[in-house]
């Protein structure tokens, strides 16, 4: 009796092998992860703007820019500037803008055109830009908080001192020095030898010390300096200072003594000094201070904590997140770097 041949086994199913690999599901749950964060992280960005919106009686809307500290590259950068218009853009046409930063600082020459920026996408009768400060924001971005009309800052956020800082490499480590420590240097040699001079003491020492000084770095220096003041004032001019000194020498009288004062290195020693919101506001700066328990301040600090947790999902190696542009319009920029 004739029987018939077994079944041969069914090929294997290649797209059920590659959906079931383990490289496949951890691709599928780092989505997820990403996704799910997203989504919290958009509900919140739109709380914080129902919130906005009631207390200042106007429509508000918030972007981001996140930047992860203790990286060589992370820092306000020209190449930020398509991803912050792309942020505007998605938002443009509000009466008020809200721009979150945490940021160590970074490049000063690009604050005043972030400022033209933001204000470009404004419209109505009651036009304003804030900067939010949840945690951080020194150096270059305490000079782009001045171009706002107000800064919202909570007990944990900081703001510091605008001298300009430098790369410098020291037994092989690149280090950050402020420009004005160059600047004292050659100041405390000349002053030495005029003393040293007028005492008739020796000089030689002295002079040998000031001969190896790179003259032109320390003229640049100076000028970097200068331009920091310069745009401190020029911003607190034109816009933070305008309600509270209608008249314009009065007003520019206070832009050059609030910028002087952050450039003091006798009320702040050094460039990582904490100017928190008491400090800031005894300056003459606006600022929206808010209690640790101000539902706004709940709202903006659990928002910057997802941030956090975002820039720390990690990449493929060797690739690290190093900054975040977000707004509530389902724009999400992540920048990513090597270590």
């Amino acid at each position: 009796m004739a029987t018939n041949p077994p079944t041969p086994p069914k090929p294997p199913d290649s797209a059920a092998k590659f959906n079931t690999s383990p490289t496949f599901m951890e691709m599928l749950n780092e989505l997820n992860v990403n996704l799910d964060q997203l989504t919290k992280r958009q509900k919140l960005i739109a709380d914080i703007e129902q919130v906005l919106t009631a207390k200042y009686n106007a429509p508000n809307r918030l972007i981001s820019y996140v930047m992860r500290f203790g990286h060589a590259r992370t820092s306000m950068h020209t190449s930020d500037i398509p991803n912050i218009e792309a942020l505007l853009k998605s938002v443009t046409g509000t009466e008020q803008i809200n721009l979150l930063i945490h940021s160590p600082g970074g490049d000063g020459t690009i604050t005043e055109k972030i400022v033209d920026m933001c204000r470009a996408h404004l419209t109505g009768a009651n036009q304003k830009l804030r900067v939010i400060v949840p945690n951080i924001a020194k150096s270059a971005a305490t000079i782009l908080a001045l171009g706002t009309d107000q800064i919202i800052m909570g007990y944990t956020s900081e703001l510091g001192p605008i001298d300009p800082q430098v790369p410098i490499v020291v037994s092989g480590f690149p280090q950050y020095v402020s420009a004005f420590a160059f600047v004292e240097a050659r100041d405390k040699l000349m002053k030495q030898i005029a003393e040293a001079t007028k005492k008739k003491q020796p000089t030689v020492g002295l002079l040998t010390q000031l001969a190896g000084l790179n003259v032109p770095f320390i003229d640049e220096m100076e000028n970097q300096m200068a331009f920091s003041k310069k745009t401190a004032v020029t911003l607190l001019n034109k816009y933070m200072l305008v309600p509270v000194h209608k008249n314009t020498a009065t007003r520019k009288k206070n832009a050059e003594a609030i910028a002087q004062q952050l450039l003091s290195k006798e009320l702040f020693p050094v460039h990582g000094h904490y100017i928190n919101g008491q400090t800031a506001k005894g300056m003459g700066l606006q600022i929206d201070l808010l209690d640790s328990q101000d539902p706004l301040w709940k709202l903006i600090w659990d928002y910057y904590m997802w941030c956090e947790l975002q820039m720390n999902i990690p990449l493929q190696p060797p690739h690290i997140k190093t900054k975040l542009f977000e707004s509530g319009n389902q724009v999400s920029l992540v920048s990513q770097d090597m270590p």
